[in-house]
């Protein structure tokens, strides 16, 4: 991978980060992934030899400074919902879920508590009723998502960033009816 292809990688990183959906201990993880696709970086090797209980005492010193090699700045919440989304689109097309609109049901988790997401919180407003027939969800809106450009990270990559939030979704179909959140 190239340095613009790292860039992307830690910049798509630091938005699951701010979206909640990155703990330090996920990026062991995620650095052994990077290692594996040719990253020499001292942080990104350091960070992958840390434990799984890894703080942000820990890994936050290390990723700052791979950031700062790479210029990786911190993304909007706007543009660290876009980052996130196209990574989910990314894994999904590679992985398929087993459940209805999954990119909804995984962008409304980044909604809450602030709200500051638009895309996060129109998937949020939807996400309640995709299980039941109270209302009609657009099924445009799902097939939009799973369109959103691709990152191209290499498979890996996206898995390991891909893993914490994926692991949120149901692993097979809710039964159908309404149930209050």
């Amino acid at each position: 991978m190239d340095d613009a292809s790292w860039r992307i990688a830690l910049s798509v990183a630091r938005a699951a980060e701010h979206c909640g959906c990155l703990e330090p201990s996920d990026w062991p993880d995620v650095a052994v992934s990077m290692l594996l696709e040719g990253n020499e970086d001292p942080e990104i090797a350091e960070l992958a030899g840390l434990s799984r209980q890894a703080t942000g005492w820990d890994t936050e010193p290390l990723v700052a400074a791979a950031c700062e090699r790479h210029e990786v700045s911190a993304a909007d919440p706007d543009e660290s919902t876009d980052l996130v989304a196209r990574l989910m689109a990314d894994d999904l097309r590679a992985r398929p879920a087993a459940v209805t609109a999954p990119m909804i049901r995984l962008l409304a988790r980044l909604a809450p508590p602030d709200f500051t997401s638009d895309l996060a919180s129109r998937c949020f407003s939807v996400e309640e009723y995709l299980d039941c027939g109270c209302v009609q969800v657009d099924p445009d809106f799902e097939a939009e998502l799973r369109q959103l450009p691709t990152l191209r990270l290499a498979a890996s990559i996206v898995e390991a960033l891909a893993r914490p939030l994926r692991s949120t979704l149901p692993t097979s179909q809710p039964p159908h009816g309404h149930h209050e959140h």
